[in-house]
């Protein structure tokens, strides 16, 4: 029988390591097939399997060691990354975005529209927690809203014009 080829091997394997690398159930999947090959064939070594794998020597080691400690496949899998909390609360949040309904003078504000400016003062002075302008900025984004600016009419003009300019 002949032996099979695949068409655009280079390819293939970039979308391969791509697919590796994206997925946590997957980068468990490719240690554990590695430590397979390991078992399997007493010929493989670290540095075989490293090869194959496009991983170094050391981490199909370390991989052997984690197995080997702990005796569980279990510790292959990645950990949950948390990141950094957030400063505010999803309560906090949630009042947030029930009070960017309503008009800043309703919290005693003295602004016209609600912006990153006033958003960090009134989370100040409702929380106490710092948010500089950027940060608000993003939080309105985050919690669904977005950013809509007066657009200047002049004041003299044809109206006719203007309103053909308008539907074009």
């Amino acid at each position: 029988m002949q032996k099979l080829k695949i068409e655009n091997p280079e390819v293939l394997k970039k979308q391969i390591y791509e697919y590796l690398n994206s997925s946590h159930e997957a980068r468990f999947i490719h240690r554990l097939h590695g430590l397979l090959l390991i078992i399997e064939s007493e010929g493989n070594n670290c540095e075989n399997v490293a090869s194959l794998f496009d991983n170094s020597p050391r981490t199909v080691s370390n991989w052997i060691h984690k197995i080997n400690k702990e005796k569980s496949i279990e510790v292959l899998k990645d950990k949950r990354k948390t990141g950094r909390k957030p400063r505010l609360s999803e309560g906090q949040e949630g009042f947030l975005k029930e009070c960017l309904t309503k008009h800043p003078s309703e919290f005693g504000l003295n602004a016209n529209i609600w912006d990153g400016k006033t958003l960090s003062h009134f989370i100040e002075k409702q929380f106490g927690i710092n948010l500089k302008v950027r940060q608000c900025q993003r939080l309105f984004h985050k919690l669904g809203f977005t950013l809509k600016r007066a657009r200047p009419m002049p004041i003299k003009g044809d109206e006719e014009k203007k309103d053909a300019f308008k539907k074009n």
